[in-house]
C-alpha cells in the first residue's frame, strides 16, 4: 500500500508495531500529523536501522529513538529516510 503503518515497513523493529499516529507513505516518508488541538509539538517514533532527514530542515535523527520535535501550526513532521534516491532535498527551495 501507498500509505502503511511503521511495522509494515519495519517488522523487525518492535517499536514501530504499537505507533498508531504515524504513518509512511511509500517506503521513505514519514509522516507524524498532529493531533492535539493547540499543540507545537509532537513525540516521534524514528524507526529502527536508518537515518531520517526532516523535510523542511534536513536536520538528520538517528533511528531507534523517540524524539520530541517541533510542529508549528503551519508544518507537518515529515520526514524522509537518509540517502532516499527519491528526496534529494538540497535541490528543492522552498
Amino acid at each position: 500500500p501507498t500509505m502503511r503503518p511503521l511495522w509494515w515497513e519495519f517488522p523487525r523493529d518492535p517499536s514501530a508495531v504499537g505507533v498508531n499516529d504515524q504513518f509512511l507513505l511509500g517506503p521513505d516518508l514519514l509522516v507524524a500529523p498532529v493531533t492535539a488541538q493547540g499543540a507545537t509539538s509532537r513525540r516521534v517514533y524514528f524507526p529502527a536501522g536508518v537515518a531520517w532527514k526532516s523535510f523542511w530542515t534536513a536536520e538528520v535523527i538517528k533511528g531507534g529513538m523517540l524524539a520530541n520535535v517541533s510542529a508549528p501550526l503551519d508544518t507537518i513532521p515529515v520526514y524522509y529516510r537518509d540517502r532516499s534516491r527519491y528526496f534529494p532535498v538540497a535541490s528543492l527551495s522552498f
